[in-house]
């Protein structure tokens, strides 16, 4: 189904904390077979196994990002990968990116309250621990990004999985 162009595509999906990054990327895994990179989680993982503290990342983590990405391109043509966009260092990675693949950004767009709300009420499991003023922090300069948008996905409501999984296709 994918109108593949000869050159890996990456997919970043860039919204707030609670936006709906996750639950999008795991959808559309399961769905359309293509790899969701669950950054925040594998950053927490490596944090752990190499005895960091969260600090301690370069480029907050776009390095091991770029890293994954690469990896999983290795034998597929196509990756899914999220970003808050809140870091100074976006640019930087939205650059290296376009350098070695096609890129696809996908803003995931909620309202800053209901975000807040979602991040309070999930489980924290596979999420960085941070108080409620970094939390209203990241998503307020999240909400101030603006790129040349692939794709906009409204979800507020939440929306729903077939609208999502046409919106994404249509991208492809």
């Amino acid at each position: 189904m994918s109108s593949y162009t000869g050159k890996k595509i990456v997919y970043l999906m860039i919204g707030a904390k609670g936006s709906g990054k996750t639950y999008i990327g795991n959808l559309l895994e399961s769905k359309l077979g293509i790899h969701f990179i669950r950054v925040e989680q594998r950053l927490i993982e490596h944090i752990r196994s190499e005895n960091l503290e969260s600090d301690h990342l370069l480029n907050d983590g776009y390095d091991l990002e770029f890293n994954w990405i690469e990896d999983i391109l290795q034998n597929n043509d196509e990756v899914i990968s999220e970003a808050t966009g809140s870091s100074k260092h976006l640019p930087e990675f939205i650059n290296h990116l376009k350098t070695h693949y096609e890129l696809r950004l996908v803003r995931i767009s909620c309202p800053l309250d209901i975000c807040f709300n979602r991040t309070k009420e999930r489980v924290q499991d596979h999420q960085f621990q941070v108080t409620d003023e970094s939390i209203r922090s990241i998503n307020a300069a999240t909400d101030k990004v603006r790129l040349d948008w692939s794709l906009t996905i409204d979800n507020a409501d939440p929306a729903l999985d077939t609208t999502i999984i046409k919106a994404f296709n249509g991208i492809r």
